[in-house]
């Protein structure tokens, strides 16, 4: 897409904060893969403006200093830089915090200030636009329970008067994929915000909506994304999948599988450990046996 509109606008260019270009000479843009491009504004006309807001989306230049990290992190997910390059990316487990608040006149300072209370240390934060954006976790269990994004999202609709919308992502533990797994829960996230009204939605609760929405999802991002690290594992998936038949009854399974009862439960603890879903829990089984359902029909 970029080539393509280089060929009618010779003078654009995509964002690069190391370069710190004249903010205010370009109208800023970004693609539908989450790349930010400036345009000349002496290059564009109110008819141009017209036809490029229709596939393209305004990005407004509000946003607090980057450091180190954030601008890292911009680079990676931005911009595609490989993450061999980016050495201020450590390789620990992280996944995305998706944000969407209803309103853009959100100074990026206070709102940085306002995350920052809920961690013990700094997080980074990559906007997308005035008002969309992904706090990225490094680090973390992906059920540590220490965070309370509800109360992030109280938090934030009290102090700042505004809707605010949380996409808890998958965890990873690879920043090879890294890009494609943000344009990809980006994705997830518009997707799902068109079927609920929840202010926070874990990955977890994402994929019955997912599942429904199939003219926007591939259903093998989906099941790579529940199983991650255990999709292999056909044993495991098996002894999953006759557990959650069994009504996640633990002594019924065991006997349908020919194994001591403690044998079986080790299995469980062991994909939920894993993978970071709970399948004991309602949400966890549904999603997990929707995913076991479509790895076998794949």
């Amino acid at each position: 897409m970029i080539n393509k509109l280089r060929a009618v606008f010779p003078g654009l260019i995509e964002y690069r904060p190391e370069e710190q270009p004249d903010i205010d000479a370009y109208r800023w843009f970004t693609t539908d893969k989450n790349e930010i491009v400036g345009i000349p504004e002496k290059e564009l006309t109110e008819k141009d403006l017209l036809l490029l807001e229709a596939f393209l989306q305004s990005y407004h230049f509000r946003h607090a200093p980057l450091n180190q990290q954030e601008l890292a992190w911009t680079e990676l997910l931005l911009h595609g830089t490989p993450s061999d390059q980016v050495p201020e990316i450590k390789g620990d487990a992280y996944r995305f915090i998706y944000f969407h608040l209803s309103e853009s006149t959100i100074e990026p300072a206070a709102f940085r200030e306002a995350i920052a209370g809920f961690y013990p240390e700094f997080v980074p934060i990559v906007w997308i636009s005035a008002n969309q954006g992904v706090i990225v976790e490094q680090g973390r269990e992906p059920d540590d329970g220490k965070i309370s994004y509800g109360q992030i999202t109280d938090l934030l609709m009290s102090d700042f008067y505004m809707k605010v919308h949380l996409f808890i992502g998958p965890s990873f533990s690879d920043l090879v994929h890294a890009r494609k797994r943000f344009q990809k829960g980006a994705e997830w996230f518009e997707t799902v915000r068109r079927y609920t009204k929840s202010s926070v939605l874990s990955f977890i609760d994402a994929v019955p909506y997912l599942i429904l929405s199939q003219s926007s999802v591939r259903n093998e991002e989906i099941v790579s994304a529940v199983f991650q690290d255990t999709l292999e594992e056909k044993e495991l998936l098996a002894t999953i999948q006759t557990f959650l038949e069994c009504n996640s009854n633990a002594t019924m399974a065991a006997k349908e599988l020919y194994m001591h009862r403690n044998s079986l439960q080790y299995r469980v603890d062991k994909f939920i450990e894993k993978t970071g879903i709970d399948v004991k829990q309602f949400k966890g089984a549904l999603t997990v046996y929707l995913a076991l359902m479509i790895n076998q029909i794949r």
